[in-house]
């Protein structure tokens, strides 16, 4: 099959490149509580949930492959896996507001719908698409927690000591061969469209072929070659992703050790937090950090003693007011207090050491 060649009103179209960690993805969209960033320079689009956008009266949005939607690798599946599949509102919030509903067309071979131009209000859109999604919940949920099982195995977040020697892809493997779920069977409404050169015509028509010639030749450079793929199958969608996931190294997804929500971590691997924002909170990585922090001074015994000696001679000033001579003297105590903990901090004092310090200057 081939590309579709300007827009398109069907279907959902997906790629990848893994250097530089992105997915894209083309489908046409109602846009119901949701709205993109246009990127004019690099010919591509992000969109993001908007509580007080509509659908345009039920109008369905065109795709297009030359200004596609753009998203960290990986996205897709972990918006899934975190999506709260519960009613029609949550769901849309957590996942279908950014993919739509083209994703679903051929998730169930034995459940069809259609996907009109043009419903001609928000509430018939509302009516058509929570029918689509209730008819298919029972699904959803079962795929989720299917998902769920073999990322939990394939990147061994229950902990498993027997797994640990063993890499992403080892594992998908395993997990596939000896059919542990049933994730072997979700890649059967996948369609791969190969790129070529030849397929490279609309990206540099409005280039010269002297311009491409000298750019290539001078850059000493390949043209990148990314296939794409066709479904209109969540599944089958998820298990490409995840295909592609454990073949990346140092791409890890784990689950957050405060929410529970399923990461890739943005920096380190052994990162144990997620950076999602969190609705009037600061995201769990920032919280996490801040809870660690707290957790260890609490067991840091010279921390613990300061507190208590900080707050006797807190209280022994405030009772005795016109004493000027002990409230000198607490300035000055709280002073060196808080020189020896920073050094503490720093690495140029030990925790016995200050907590000796704070026995002795009682």
């Amino acid at each position: 099959m081939e590309l579709p060649e300007v827009n398109f009103s069907n279907d959902f179209y997906f790629w990848f490149n893994t250097e530089t960690k992105k997915e894209y993805y083309a489908t046409p969209l109602y846009f119901y509580k949701a709205d993109f960033h246009l990127d004019y320079d690099n010919k591509l689009r992000d969109v993001y949930y908007k509580e007080s956008e509509l659908t345009d009266r039920g109008l369905k949005h065109p795709a297009s492959l030359y200004f596609p939607f753009h998203e960290r690798l990986g996205l897709l599946l972990l918006r899934f896996l975190n999506s709260d599949l519960s009613d029609y509102e949550k769901a849309n919030k957590t996942f279908f507001y950014a993919y739509g509903f083209e994703i679903l067309r051929d998730l169930d071979k034995k459940y069809k719908f259609e996907l009109k131009q043009n419903y001609g209000s928000n509430e018939e859109y509302l009516k058509a698409t929570t029918k689509i999604f209730e008819d298919l919940q029972e699904n959803l949920i079962d795929i989720q927690k299917e998902l769920k099982n073999a990322v939990t195995y394939i990147y061994n977040l229950g902990n498993d000591e027997s797994l640990e020697k063993y890499t992403y892809l080892e594992r998908f493997a395993v997990y596939l061969m000896k059919r542990k779920g049933s994730l072997y069977s979700y890649y059967k409404n996948d369609l791969i469209i190969r790129d070529s050169y030849s397929n490279k015509y609309k990206e540099f028509e409005n280039y010269s072929e002297t311009n491409i010639l000298e750019s290539l030749h001078t850059k000493n450079m390949l043209l990148s070659m990314s296939d794409t793929h066709k479904s209109n199958d969540l599944s089958s969608i998820c298990y490409a992703i995840l295909e592609e996931l454990v073949k990346t190294p140092n791409y890890p997804i784990k689950k957050c050790q405060n929410c529970g929500m399923y990461f890739i971590p943005t920096s380190k691997t052994d990162e144990i937090y997620c950076d999602y924002p969190k609705e009037n909170s600061k995201p769990c990585r920032d919280l996490g950090a801040f809870q660690s922090y707290t957790e260890r001074l609490k067991q840091n015994k010279a921390m613990g003693e300061y507190r208590r000696t900080y707050q006797q001679k807190f209280m022994q000033v405030r009772k005795d007011k016109t004493n000027t001579k002990l409230a000198k003297e607490f300035e000055t105590w709280k002073k060196q207090a808080k020189e020896k903990i920073n050094d503490m901090k720093k690495g140029k004092l030990t925790e016995n050491e200050v907590y000796n310090w704070i026995i002795e200057n009682k």
